[in-house]
């Protein structure tokens, strides 16, 4: 679901420094792997990396997250487990407006059981990542972070005492880091998008960068023009460190339909018609974690149509965890206006069980007084 800029770069030892590292043991996986369904997840506890070293004495420490997915992410990833680095909003980021953060850093993992303790899989990467903070969609990683088998080679391994073990190191690079820019900055940015440039879309005589894709399938961009349009887009080509410079982007964990979508409207100002529901999902979750408000404002006018019977949890529920108005409204008022139909269902439940408090009492006081217009 984000650009995911994976580097093999060997560091200069003047430039690179390390920062800190950090080490999460996952104890009795064996457990968690019988008794955990696809899909669902585990939060390590909070851990800090310093800021950059020339900021260091303004800056608070980075706040960051695992998020490990025992059985994968998805179909594709069911034979693997998923491994994320989720950042959180320090007081520093929170008060200057600050909405994203670069992470160059590298990860290894290790197994513990009774025959061994040993490194499995080594990556020789640096992940050099830019996440935007505190949205829920966004972390660096991989859904396909380690194969299952490596971990238990047997059937009869899965029932023995196992611990992973979880081991990061951060860095810093003159080199490969780079400044991102504060809220001001982000809504400028955001006047150029009444510009159209719909004719050179794909257009390879007006492209200096091509995103490729596992399918085989690529587009062709332009810096300026994604920069003009997006203050995601903008940091990541506003680098001194190589992948800035690349002519090339590997494009993993999002798919090329919809990444296609994105880079379109960003050029024409256009949504596609007639997508369907799970294609506009996917659309507002790019446009969220890049930080394209017209588009995520376009899409979310188009997913409040599909509210019916089928869909209004899901769109409820997207309204209040990606703070979308028409969507939450929308949700409101179809919960309001079918109670009786819908009180006893599964989506009900769905509903009531991964609201918080703030929320159930919305759907109280929508019950009781309905949604206005």
């Amino acid at each position: 679901m984000n650009v995911k800029q994976v580097s093999n770069f060997e560091p200069n030892k003047d430039d690179i420094y390390h920062l800190t590292s950090y080490t999460w043991i996952v104890r009795d996986f064996q457990d968690i792997y019988c008794h955990m369904d696809k899909s669902q997840f585990i939060l390590s506890e909070r851990f800090y990396s310093p800021s950059t070293p020339e900021r260091q004495e303004k800056r608070d420490d980075n706040i960051w997250r695992f998020l490990f997915v025992p059985r994968g992410k998805s179909e594709i990833s069911k034979e693997h487990i998923s491994l994320y680095l989720f950042p959180l909003k320090n007081d520093y980021e929170e008060q200057n407006g600050i909405c994203y953060r670069q992470a160059i850093y590298q990860i290894e993992m290790f197994v513990n059981n009774d025959k061994r303790t040993s490194l499995i899989d080594p990556k020789d990467k640096i992940y050099n990542h830019i996440a935007k903070l505190n949205n829920k969609y966004n972390r660096c990683g991989e859904y396909d972070f380690c194969e299952l088998k490596n971990i238990f080679p047997n059937d009869d391994d899965k029932t023995e005492k196992t611990d992973l073990i979880f081991k990061i190191q951060f860095y810093y690079d003159k080199k490969y880091t780079i400044d991102l820019f504060p809220s001001n900055e982000i809504e400028d940015s955001s006047k150029d998008c009444t510009i159209s440039f719909e004719n050179y879309f794909n257009d390879e005589n007006f492209s200096d960068v091509t995103f490729k894709f596992n399918c085989g399938s690529e587009i062709k961009a332009s810096r300026i023009v994604l920069a003009m349009k997006s203050s995601y887009f903008k940091a990541l080509f506003n680098g001194n460190w190589k992948e800035s410079k690349s002519s090339v982007i590997l494009i993993k964990d999002v798919k090329f339909e919809c990444f296609k979508r994105m880079i379109y409207f960003l050029y024409s100002g256009k949504l596609d018609k007639n997508l369907c529901f799970e294609e506009l999902k996917d659309l507002f979750i790019e446009a969220d974690i890049r930080g394209i408000t017209e588009l995520r404002k376009a899409v979310s006018m188009s997913i409040v149509k599909y509210i019916d019977e089928n869909y209004w949890d899901e769109i409820l529920l997207m309204g209040w965890q990606m703070k979308s108005e028409e969507m939450k409204k929308a949700g409101l008022k179809y919960f309001s206006e079918h109670w009786m139909e819908i009180k006893n269902s599964e989506k009900m439940n769905h509903i009531i069980i991964n609201s918080n408090f703030d929320w159930l009492e919305e759907l109280y006081k929508a019950k009781l007084f309905g949604v206005g217009k």
